[in-house]
């Protein structure tokens, strides 16, 4: 006779001795959290895992489940509601428990939620194919980031056989610029793919903390991207969704390239698949960084879309804002289509003619017209590469550049902390 499934503890890693567990542990924060950051993203972690049991047998506990962590987050997240609450929580508690001091993930305390032989411990993110998790893995301790196909994906049979395909194509790849993968499975009808986690920040990110990058630096990170993507294209994948937030940089400076869940796989190439993992005619991609041609036929894109995305990339974290910052789907189509590529020197003064010419080849609205490869790409920045280094004019003293000594002190720092972990 099997016993009545407790998805407190199938699913939250809470014990039967410690249920009905309290809010803190409902959402996998130490007890008497009181950062709302900590709180709130430990709640969007919870609820996006439970999520996931939306379909099959166990639909009611995730439905239950996610109304107790709602309500959680609702309490804790509320002053005057968190105050009274932990009131009467230290008043129920024994003296020796409270209040706990140690962080999450210290002895007795919750430090994610349980998804097989991983812990869930942050959401890092959602994608138009289902949320992706930091998690680590319970034997190993090893750190990951583990994706969840959606429930939309999970039930259509045709899509989960696509991912499986792909996920065992992208395992083969062995690039320095690319996220590895680890793993990949089935467990009680969620598909997941387990990937390398990447400790560090996109170039997003990048240039809104620097307000924008530093030329020569966003220049080496495209040049790792490109050096990436190459990879990718001369095993006939192409990306198709390249973007700043799609371009991680971890804490030596290295570029991961992440984001291939939209990649169109090409039929011709060496790799062996049946189907590709897209329909004919579909838009796919992100259209403030998409080529006019994607944006007809998703599936008839190669190489050369991906160097136009990555110069709409290369524009957006020079610059610090959109190539074409215009509201609303068709205006973006129309601007990619028509609109001139925009020039650099007007939004950096400091970037050089030549630069400024390699950003219009790798934007131009014709593909026979840019870049053929990303080898291509390569060389040209590599034949600039003294123009991107930013100096005065011979005679005069160097220019005080406070945007460059602040993020070479950020790089410093967070190697200072690394080294010292």
């Amino acid at each position: 006779m099997h016993e009545p499934f407790d998805p407190y503890y199938k699913w939250l890693s809470i014990p039967p001795d410690e249920q009905p567990p309290d809010c803190y542990r409902l959402l996998g924060v130490r007890r008497f959290e009181a950062d709302a950051d900590v709180i709130e993203a430990a709640a969007d972690r919870q609820m996006a895992y439970l999520k996931m049991y939306q379909i099959g047998p166990h639909m009611p506990a995730s439905q239950k489940l996610l109304g107790e962590v709602a309500a959680a987050r609702i309490c804790l997240l509320n002053p005057d509601k968190r105050a009274a609450y932990d009131a009467k929580l230290k008043a129920e508690l024994p003296a020796a428990q409270a209040p706990a001091a140690g962080p999450a993930g210290a002895e007795g305390e919750p430090d994610g939620s349980a998804f097989g032989e991983y812990l869930l411990v942050d959401l890092l993110g959602r994608g138009g194919t289902g949320p992706v998790f930091k998690a680590r893995h319970r034997t190993l301790g090893r750190t990951v980031a583990l994706k969840i196909l959606s429930q939309q994906a999970t039930g259509s049979a045709e899509l989960v056989a696509r991912f499986h395909r792909k996920v065992k194509i992208l395992a083969r790849f062995e690039h320095p610029n690319l996220v590895g993968v680890h793993d990949a499975g089935c467990r009680e009808g969620i598909h997941y793919l387990v990937m390398e986690y990447v400790d560090g920040e996109d170039l997003g990110a990048l240039a809104k903390r620097f307000h924008p990058l530093p030329i020569e630096y966003a220049a080496s990170y495209i040049t790792q991207a490109a050096a990436a993507l190459g990879y990718a294209h001369s095993r006939g994948v192409y990306h198709r969704n390249v973007k700043p937030s799609n371009i991680l940089v971890n804490q030596q400076g290295v570029v991961k390239v992440i984001g291939l869940g939209l990649a169109r796989i090409d039929l011709a190439s060496d790799i062996s698949l049946d189907a590709d993992l897209t329909g004919i005619g579909a838009a796919l991609g992100t259209l403030d960084y998409m080529a006019p041609e994607q944006i007809g036929d998703a599936k008839s894109v190669d190489q050369r879309a991906d160097v136009y995305s990555l110069g709409c990339t290369f524009y957006a974290v020079l610059a610090n804002r959109l190539p074409y910052p215009v509201k609303g789907p068709m205006n973006k189509v129309l601007a990619h289509r028509t609109a001139p590529v925009p020039s650099l020197p007007q939004a950096r003064p400091d970037a050089s003619v030549s630069l400024d010419r390699v950003l219009q080849t790798m934007m131009a609205k014709q593909p026979a017209e840019r870049y053929q490869t990303m080898d291509d790409l390569i060389a040209a920045l590599g034949a600039i590469k003294h123009d991107l280094v930013q100096s005065a004019p011979v005679g005069q003293p160097a220019a005080p550049n406070p945007e460059l000594d602040q993020f070479l002190t950020w790089m410093a720092e967070r190697e200072g902390r690394r080294a010292g972990r």
